[in-house]
């Protein structure tokens, strides 16, 4: 199981802290498995989960994820990281150790645990507060992605940490429709809808050059795929004619050419496609399809299962016949016939053959 994890540098100097970074890896730890752990050189190998089984707890260090400060006011640093546990499934269950000196060892005061597969940004303790920037699952979330950036706070107090009001930050909503750029007319139409927005366009450059390349004349719809979030219309110049305005702060996906407002995503975790020889794919709760050129027959497998979080997914299926394994990575991926972009890019390993191209989030 991969754990991405898009930590921030350690907030433990060697030479400074009271415990280094060499005995947090060698530590025990309470409250992640019935038993306590104890890592060696950052990890911690269980016995299989039944006679013969392949499958085994592992408890690992998650690297970067560790902050040091004075938790509870007695002038003497903790220390806190940030702990991922496979049990050989899907999930990755994510956990705070808060750790002091104790007799120049390692003394793990209390555990936390954060969820299943949630991403840890930043780790930090100041003015006797941990601080923690989380990816967690949104409501519409799919397990495989988290979404929703959290700022977490906690305070260390009768050996309990006790957690302080969440302050959510979105990333914004998710919005397809046509985007229409010029001088006199920024606008984008949402999919379904008769909705129109003015376009206040803070995604960066990318939004403009897109436009220009994919389309052949001025003020040319576009599809394209956004993060961003509805307001007021400016109260001056061309936007002032539009009754709102979308603010977009992430480009997703854009074509010219393909299936635009009239591609079905309800249920889709990801949808994926390339050419040479040409391929498509749909991963679903249920089930995997897979159409190509070879074939004129979709071959539909099982219910996938699914590992790793963004910026790296895998999902694997056992049919009866053949196996499928499909890598996605969160990277901008431009299409070699259309040049479309997506903000993945998608392998799929299956009877031999590996197939690459190009995939996007579903609904």
């Amino acid at each position: 199981m991969l754990l991405a994890v898009l930590a921030a540098c350690s907030g433990i100097d060697d030479d400074s802290a009271e415990l280094t970074v060499a005995q947090l890896r060698d530590a025990t730890y309470m409250n992640v498995l019935e038993e306590p752990v104890t890592l060696v050189d950052g990890r911690f190998e269980g016995e299989p989960v039944a006679p013969g089984a392949a499958t085994r707890p592992v408890v690992t260090l998650v690297p970067g994820a560790m902050a040091k400060g004075d938790l509870d006011g007695d002038e003497t640093d903790e220390a806190v990281v940030a702990l991922a546990h496979d049990a050989g499934g899907s999930g990755v269950f994510i956990y705070l150790a808060v750790v002091r000196e104790s007799d120049g060892e390692p003394d793990n005061r209390v555990t936390l645990s954060l969820g299943d597969r949630v991403r840890v940004t930043a780790l930090s303790i100041d003015d006797g507060k941990i601080l923690a920037e989380l990816v967690e699952h949104g409501p519409d979330d799919p397990m495989c992605c988290p979404t929703s950036e959290v700022h977490r706070e906690w305070l260390l107090q009768a050996g309990e940490l006790v957690e302080l009001e969440p302050v959510v930050e979105p990333r914004g909503s998710r919005f397809r429709g046509h985007l229409v750029w010029g001088h006199e007319s920024r606008s984008f139409t949402e999919c379904g809808s008769k909705r129109e927005g003015w376009v206040i366009n803070e995604s960066g450059d990318e939004l403009v050059e897109v436009y220009e390349e994919l389309t052949t004349a001025p003020y040319q719809p576009m599809f394209v795929e956004v993060r961003g979030a509805w307001e007021s219309p400016p109260q001056e110049g061309f936007g002032a004619d539009y009754g709102e305005a979308l603010r977009i702060t992430e480009l997703l996906r854009a074509e010219n050419e393909g299936f635009g407002c009239r591609l079905d995503l309800d249920g889709v975790w990801f949808v994926a496609s390339g050419n040479e020889p040409f391929w498509r794919l749909q991963v679903r709760k249920d089930n995997v399809s897979l159409r190509t050129m070879d074939s004129p027959d979709e071959v539909v497998f099982p219910a996938p299962d699914g590992s790793g979080q963004a910026p790296l997914i895998t999902f694997n299926s056992d049919g009866p016949d053949s196996a499928i394994k499909i890598t996605l990575e969160q990277r901008r991926c431009i299409d070699t016939m259309s040049g479309a972009r997506f903000a993945w890019s998608a392998t799929v390993d299956v009877d031999g053959r590996r197939l690459s191209g190009c995939a996007a989030e579903g609904l």
